[in-house]
């Protein structure tokens, strides 16, 4: 069985929110851009494998 190997996680005030997983990071990237699109913030994408996070979005506010 597979296991998802990329976390999705948001930045809060002072941790990370875990969101949800993704089995590659083509997806991840993906789905943190569909988030972003929705909610302002920053995201990341942490590698269960390597230990580390892999990629960084900053979601700008939408002022209206």
């Amino acid at each position: 069985m597979l296991s998802a190997a990329y976390d999705i996680l948001k930045k809060d005030a002072a941790e990370l929110i875990w969101l949800e997983a993704a089995f590659d990071l083509e997806t991840a990237k993906s789905r943190v851009k569909e988030l972003a699109d929705k909610v302002s913030g920053e995201y990341v994408i942490f590698d269960q494998r390597a230990q580390r996070i892999v990629a960084s979005f900053s979601a700008p506010s939408v002022r209206v």
